[in-house]
């Protein structure tokens, strides 16, 4: 009996490394071949304005109020504008799930069993890290690539994105670099300290988040 458990648990621990990929079939990002920070501006813009679908796995580091969490996700997003960020447990099953669209923003929280759906706006003003960007834009610079909007400054380094600036949000990439390799994004006193694993293009399409009858509806997201 006893073995039987120790399996049981080196089974889950196993499954907490995993990260179920979405179907599909995926090409590594190569790196930018650019020799200045406005060639690597140019070809950062090209490559946001030809993607169709993109996938990173990160690890995160979330501070808010003077407590971090640190967990395993993945990031999908699309041409369309679609976003879904799915964070995992240490035993790799969804702890949340945030998937955006145009204006509108869903919020899964697998943990708890409860949802939301509402606006970018409201979402900014409960969840907070992102500010008032929207979840796509702030997933497109999570890529390294730059987003749309009048609100958006950049500092660019030849191998990539340097610094990303939208409202009081700040976005470094340490090293610049394309796809990234480190990201600190800071909202006041929020951070989120991310390490990319790996990024890749890929045919898997972006869907919203299927949400199971029993949960609770229009609970407001916080992290």
């Amino acid at each position: 009996m006893r073995r039987t458990l120790v399996v049981l648990v080196l089974c889950a621990l196993v499954a907490g490394c995993r990260t179920a990929r979405p179907a599909g079939e995926e090409t590594p990002l190569n790196p930018l071949t650019s020799a200045s920070a406005d060639d690597a501006a140019r070809q950062l813009a090209e490559r946001r304005a030809q993607m169709t679908s993109q996938r990173s796995l990160l690890m995160i580091r979330a501070t808010t109020g003077g407590h971090s969490l640190s967990l395993r996700a993945q990031l999908q997003i699309d041409n369309g504008g679609r976003m879904l960020l799915t964070a995992y447990t240490p035993f790799g099953t969804n702890a949340i799930r945030l998937y955006a669209e145009g204006s509108e923003v869903t919020f899964v929280n697998d943990i708890e069993g409860t949802w939301w759906h509402g606006g970018v706006a409201e979402f900014g003003r409960s969840f907070g890290f992102f500010g008032s960007a929207s979840p796509s834009s702030i997933g497109l610079l999570l890529m390294g690539l730059p987003a749309d909007g009048r609100d958006f400054t950049y500092e660019y380094a030849p191998t990539g994105l340097k610094r990303a600036n939208v409202g009081d949000v700040v976005v470094v990439y340490d090293p610049p670099s394309y796809p990234p390799q480190h990201i600190l994004l800071t909202h006041g006193a929020q951070s989120l300290d991310i390490q990319t694993l790996e990024s890749a293009t890929t045919t898997a399409a972006v869907v919203p988040p299927a949400i199971p009858s029993g949960y609770r509806c229009c609970v407001v997201p916080r992290m």
